[in-house]
């Protein structure tokens, strides 16, 4: 990878493998190469068996739900579902996107199938989520292939409603056809392009009273090679064989429509995969066997050993003719001859298997070959080793597994039956690690063989929370356990239980003060920190609590860390630090002994608020960096020291749905994700970048001016600033005027609430707090004005993301009030006796309002009567108009009357002269 091309956060390994999707798995092999391609969440990957490498296509943002390959395996197209999906082409070569088109169906792409000739993709759209619609498409390769990201299909069709279809596959006997198919219904469409850019259909009736007896839900569908049959599979493992009717066509249907002629069981569950190689027909079922058939269906060979769980797809190799040998070609005429195959299944594991293990006579040679070792699905937790480059992940069945980083193999595994598992943490010299289950099981084990050391139960709820070693459960109560003498030896004991919180517990965080001391905090969505006394607390004693403080503020807290130690000569240098992260999407550092907030900084603001926070050291620059990860999709890093410039954080889209847990390696190199389908991603982390971004951005002038957002706010903050200045020389001041370019600290909260935001007297104080902790970073010990950029920098950092809505102001007071309306008394004893009490003389103040609402009342009357006013004046000018067009109309009227006398005195004269 190029200097160009390095990220902060860089994909290096995928574990894991997306279960749920039809054909998650296509097989790149060709004799040449052994290499296949599988999904995982939002990210397809190249796998090569030979070198153990893999190659990342990335680009969806939503989790791929269909991917296919062209017959010559060197294209491989990928869709997605839900807002901003795509339709990808790759190139296997080179893994580098050939053409992307954005939004192929207005919901996505939930089913696609390439013509075995390579001219056409067929997808199927995912259902409208608000009127249900559906359409199916056909797209020309070629034109997609030649990078056209503005292509558009050539056919498109809407789907009858009804019944939601999930698959497509094209006739090979007849590239002009293809059927799809849902949970009830088939349809069977053809083609006539370019004469026709629709698609014509037609759907068979299929009853249980046809076959007497109930039908199960269709799965999957394919043509019979080389004949006029298909097949769908159903839930039940049943194949229903569709055939030309001949004959019997009914009324309004013609003889070659197909109808349902037999219904036959192939598998003892559901059929989970059907397709075909070669004149082959291969299904794949939940009971984890993959038998092939011809095209009379008859079964031809069978593979019924891999216990592997319930298969999700087979892929066959392209290998060429003159690369398949086998011993004596006169032997090879009548056995059983298929390419090489894998099988993934609905367990993420992806086996290899060659046609001869089914002449095999030892079950062990017909169980095929493991290419990778398998993750679990249903990952709850992870935990990376302090010391080594292992992690281990605890599963929702019960399952512990222990992985090698550097080898990706999974190193020990232990199965915890009838166990739910909740909570994984490692010990901090990585001897042992707690696994905590629902029901309250603890377990501590040994890191090596994970052999049981304690096992403990002392609270029945499901345990959230695990910090080694002090648990939280579901109760909200705090339990903690010591490694204490006893006798000669030394035992596990429960040590006691604390409820401090009546809310759900966020965080459990042990860590060690700059001085050496093991401390314990916990914080809850109640806005409560809660600290514990480990020195105190003795099984006779029980658990003690230090001390509690509940925060202020409205917005609940979601992630707690320690703060990264300052340098020696800093201040503050020996004292514990707490960062926490809340809903508005701010970090307050949080002093536990002062019980103070001594600053507050913009966090990310992209994918929610934090969720989880860990501090690390990176190993190449030795500097302090944070991790971080939302609730859904977004983990990043942030720089350390922090001073809410956005240039010192960046997130990525590390998972298409929620996050589940985040671990840093024992060396700061390596970012372990975990995301919900049993996807888990190693990042590289390189510190550098973020290094160096931050840096520019330090040296960079009116970085904060940018962040503002607004020109004119910027513009009136300015004015602010400046008037703030002289108003500190004294408004009506005769002397000469002097602009240090400073303000004093006093007027921070006026000129926050100019620039419309308006913190409380607790923010305030917050503010202050602030102030000082920028002169402990200047090496002072006060700082008494700031200048422009620091003000700047204070707002960015303290102003709501988000301003109050209508709607929260309705909501708040119908929380005050039934009806969301106040009388007077009684919003006066509210301001004064809940929340944060005013201090000034609250019936002045509102007498002011009131007097300033008469004012407003007559200033919106005289606006009337201006308007008023303006409407006479409108009048008044037509009246003008009128009077004008008046005087007109008698000047005509004049001269009229000449014009008639001027006729009469020439009918005279006529009259005298013939006379």
């Amino acid at each position: 990878m190029s200097e160009e091309e390095v990220q902060a956060l860089g994909l290096n390994w995928v574990f894991g493998s997306s279960t749920g999707v039809k054909g998650n798995v296509v097989n790149l092999t060709d004799g040449y190469c052994e290499r296949i391609c599988y999904l995982s969440a939002h990210t397809a990957i190249i796998y090569d068996k030979r070198t153990e490498r893999q190659v990342f296509l990335q680009g969806h943002c939503n989790a791929i739900t269909c991917l296919a390959t062209t017959g010559d395996q060197s294209i491989i197209v990928t869709a997605d579902c839900g807002s901003e999906s795509l339709l990808v082409l790759w190139s296997t070569k080179t893994g580098n996107p050939v053409c992307t088109v954005s939004q192929p169906h207005k919901a996505g792409t939930v089913a696609l199938d390439i013509s075995p000739d390579g001219e056409w993709l067929a997808t199927v759209g995912n259902a409208d989520p608000e009127t249900g619609e559906q359409e199916i498409a056909l797209w020309s390769m070629a034109a997609l292939s030649a990078g056209g990201a503005n292509t558009r299909p050539n056919v498109l069709t809407a789907i009858p409603a009804g019944d939601v279809q999930t698959t497509v596959k094209f006739n090979m006997n007849n590239l002009n056809e293809l059927m799809s198919n849902g949970k009830r219904r088939v349809y069977f469409w053809s083609h006539q392009y370019p004469s026709s850019q629709r698609l014509k259909y037609y759907s068979p009736p299929l009853r249980a009273k046809d076959f007497k007896q109930v039908v199960g839900d269709f799965t999957m569908s394919a043509f019979v090679p080389g004949s006029k049959q298909a097949l769908t599979a159903t839930s039940d493992g049943d194949l229903v064989v569709w055939d030309e009717q001949g004959i019997t066509a009914q009324m309004g249907t013609r003889s070659t429509d197909r109808r349902a002629m037999k219904l036959m069981r192939i598998h003892s569950d559901a059929i989970t995969f059907l397709g075909t190689s070669g004149d082959y027909i291969v299904s794949g079922g939940a009971d984890g066997h993959v038998r092939f058939y011809d095209p009379l269906l008859r079964i031809v060979a069978w593979f019924e050993d891999m216990d592997s769980g319930p298969v999700a797809a087979v892929a066959f190799a392209n290998v060429l003719p003159e690369r398949q040998t086998y011993g004596d070609l006169g032997d090879s005429l009548n056995r059983f001859t298929v390419p090489d195959f894998i099988v993934s299944t609905q367990q993420s594991k992806i086996i290899s298997m060659q046609c001869s293990a089914f002449e095999e006579y030892e079950i062990e040679k017909r169980r095929g070959v493991l290419l990778k070792d398998t993750m679990l699905v249903d990952i709850v937790d992870l935990a990376s080793h302090p010391n080594r480059a292992e992690f281990s992940v605890l599963g929702a069945s019960g399952i512990l597994q222990r992985w090698d980083m550097v080898t990706h193999k999974c190193l020990d595994s232990r199965e915890f039956p009838k166990m739910a598992g909740s909570r994984l943490a490692y010990s901090r010299d990585g001897g042992w690690m707690v696994a905590g289950f629902k029901g309250g099981h603890l377990h501590i084990l040994n890191t090596e063989g994970l052999s049981e050391i304690h096992y403990a139960r002392n609270s029945s709820a499901t345990i959230r929370h695990l910090a080694c070693s002090s648990t939280a459960d579901e109760n909200n109560a705090v339990m903690l356990y010591s490694f204490v003498p006893y006798k000669q030896i030394s035992r596990w004991e429960y040590i006691g239980k604390a409820k401090n919180h009546h809310a759900k517990v966020v965080t459990l965080k042990f860590g060690e003060s700059p001085s050496g001391q093991t401390r314990l905090f916990s914080i809850a969505e109640d806005s409560r920190i809660a600290e514990y006394d480990l020195a105190e607390s003795t099984p006779m004693t029980g658990l003690k609590t230090i001390t509690y403080k509940d925060l202020p503020g409205e917005n609940k807290p979601t992630a707690l860390a320690f703060a990264p130690p300052l340098p020696y000569y800093r201040h503050h240098a020996t004292e514990t630090m707490l960062l926490l992260c809340d809903e508005s999407f701010k970090i307050q550092m949080y002093h536990p002994d002062q019980k103070e907030i001594q600053a507050v900084f913009l966090g990310p603001t992209f994918g929610g608020p934090v969720q989880q926070l860990i501090m690390f050291r990176s190993t190449p620059s030795d500097g302090a960096f944070l991790a971080y990860s939302t609730s859904e999709r977004v983990v990043g890093l942030l720089a350390w020291p922090m001073d809410g410039d956005p240039a010192k954080t960046m997130g990525l889209i590390a998972h298409p749905g929620p996050i589940g847990s985040i671990s840093i390696s024992y060396d700061g190199r390596k970012l372990l994700t975990t995301g919900t389908g049993g996807d888990l991603n190693m990042w590289d982390i390189s510190t550098g970048v973020l290094e160096q971004s931050a840096a520019a951005s330090e040296k960079e002038n009116g970085r904060w001016e940018a962040l503002v957002g607004d020109a004119e706010l910027l513009s009136d903050m300015k004015d602010y600033f400046y008037f703030a200045q002289i108003k500190a020389q004294g408004e009506d001041s005769m002397a000469p005027r002097g602009i240090s370019g400073k303000v004093a600290v006093s007027m921070v909260p006026e000129l926050l609430r100019a620039a419309g935001c308006y913190p409380s007297e607790e923010d305030i104080s917050v503010l202050n707090n602030h102030v000082r902790y920028i002169a402990s970073h200047q090496d002072l010990d006060t700082l008494e004005e700031i200048s422009f950029d620091e003000l700047l920098a204070l707002y960015i950092n303290h102003r709501p993301l988000h301003d109050v809505s209508q709607e929260e102001i309705s909501a708040a007071f119908a929380v005050l009030t039934p009806n969301g309306r106040m009388g007077r008394e009684q919003l006066t004893n509210a301001l004064q006796e809940s929340g944060e009490k005013m201090c000034w003389d609250l019936r002045l103040a509102l007498n002011e309002l009131a007097d300033l609402r008469l004012v407003l009342n007559e200033l919106a009357h005289l606006r009337l009567a201006l308007n008023e006013l303006a409407d006479l004046r409108l009048v008044l000018n037509e009246l003008a108009h009128l009077r004008l067009a008046l005087n007109e109309l008698a000047d005509l009227r004049l001269a009229l009357n000449e014009l008639e006398d001027f006729r009469l005195a020439l009918n005279e004269l006529m009259a005298g002269r013939k006379w």
